[in-house]
């Protein structure tokens, strides 16, 4: 009787452990999202290039890391780094009901005629748009000097959806002068860490506690026997 009930016992909490591990799994939509694996010429692999503008640079230049995408637009054009999580990534299709979200962080100066922004957008196996975040303007929020955390969320991935498709772009009109006699400058952007996931969801303190009591039943039960 006792070597049953410990084998319940001990069950239980190795279904109790497994299931806070499940809860703290995550999944990453973009690959190589620290840009930190070469690819060919100056781009970072498994992200393309939509425009001419954008190269991968190093030495210290990343978010605590030591590369990053550089945006640097050319005159009346646009810096464009681009993923299709499945196509360019190579990753596991998008889970259907998942609710994932993004960020990245980012640096710089988007010019004084020009703006940074980007797209999140969950595609079914075709390429249809299934979800679509639109132009979501960042220039607004990040300064030269430092980095910042940009976040979206664009909701629960919808059925037949596969995979997910990030643009950044980085645009400026033209360069030249202004009225009041100011320059008016290209922008150059830096981008670093992207990341499309499923936070960890933290095992509340009270699965931890039944967790150690049961440990404690299994203790008292082998002293009784013991004794």
């Amino acid at each position: 009787m006792f070597n049953h009930n410990l084998k319940t016992i001990a069950a239980a909490l190795t279904m109790l452990l497994g299931t806070g591990a499940a809860q703290a799994a995550v999944t990453n939509g973009f690959a190589n999202g620290g840009f930190e694996t070469a690819g060919t010429g100056d781009l970072a692999a498994n992200w393309d290039e939509g425009n001419r503008g954008y190269s991968r640079v190093c030495g210290s230049a990343g978010n605590g890391s030591d590369c990053a995408a550089q945006l640097l637009s050319p005159q009346i054009a646009a810096a464009v780094v681009v993923q299709n999580s499945v196509d360019q990534g190579l990753l596991p299709p998008l889970t259907e009901g998942d609710n994932p979200s993004l960020s990245f962080w980012a640096k710089g100066f988007a010019g004084s005629l020009g703006n940074a922004n980007f797209a999140l957008r969950y595609l079914d196996s075709i390429g249809n748009i299934l979800s679509n975040s639109g132009p979501v303007d960042f220039h607004t929020r990040i300064n030269t000097t430092t980095w910042t955390e940009i976040t979206y969320d664009l909701g629960v991935v919808p059925v037949g959806a596969t995979a997910a498709f990030l643009e950044i772009v980085q645009a400026i009109g033209n360069i030249g002068t202004g009225p009041g006699g100011e320059n008016w400058l290209a922008g150059e952007i830096f981008i670093d860490d992207v990341y499309l996931g499923v936070a960890a969801v933290p095992v509340p303190a009270a699965v931890w506690l039944f967790g150690s009591g049961l440990l404690g039943l299994i203790g008292v039960a082998r002293r009784k026997k013991a004794a």
